[in-house]
């Protein structure tokens, strides 16, 4: 998130429209009027009509939504719209494979008569909405590590075209997302996600 964060601060002025399905304290806007999220009660999947919404009505800014893999998913054939006014938003997608990080069933479910079937929150595994994109002619990036993410801003920040990066995450992500704020200094919050979540994740970054 820190990344995304940088990334937006360095485009300057006129400063992006953000669009937000994940938490409003994570990242920052440096103008007024220029973030529309999903309010209170966390409404997933209206972010795709905030983007057109916006870049229509700001067309000389860079619209940049992020979103989880669930919220994108209510509507993402509206990218199809995206690719065919060539509106400039590139959404960035946690892709942790599924509601609140998937497979959410409890140790009976597991090992009960149905542990074969997939977990109704869980999502196909490695899903590619990157290439949702690309089948109607937009660019697609699929990144894995920080640098992969820096690059893929970088670029689509400069095409101001329409681009999904899919940044594919560990499951257990969405569960940190309340401990994400840059400015974090909770010892306790820290503490407890260096105990739970796997030493390989990249995305988490605590000084």
């Amino acid at each position: 998130m820190r990344i995304i964060r940088d990334a937006i601060l360095e485009v300057g002025s006129p400063a992006p429209i953000l669009i937000l399905e994940v938490r409003r304290s994570v990242l920052i806007q440096t103008e007024p009027r220029t973030r529309l999220d999903a309010r209170t009660w966390g409404t997933m999947g209206v972010g795709l009509g905030c983007y057109i919404v916006a870049v229509v009505a700001s067309h000389d800014r860079l619209v940049v939504a992020v979103e989880g893999d669930s919220g994108f998913g209510f509507s993402a054939m509206e990218v199809e719209t995206l690719v065919r006014y060539q509106l400039a938003v590139v959404v960035i997608v946690f892709n942790n494979g599924g509601v609140y990080g998937g497979d959410r069933r409890n140790p009976e479910e597991i090992t009960g008569p149905y542990k074969d079937d997939p977990a109704p929150t869980s999502f196909v595994p490695g899903a590619a909405y990157h290439v949702l994109i690309e089948a109607f002619g937009g660019r697609g990036y699929l990144v894995g590590t920080p640098d992969e993410l820096k690059s893929a801003l970088a670029e689509s920040f400069s095409l101001r075209k329409p681009v999904v990066i899919n940044v594919t995450i560990d499951r257990l992500f969405a569960h940190f997302l309340n401990y994400l704020h840059p400015e974090m200094t909770s010892l306790k919050a820290k503490l407890w996600i260096r105990k739970t979540l796997p030493t390989t994740q990249p995305y988490l970054r605590l000084s």
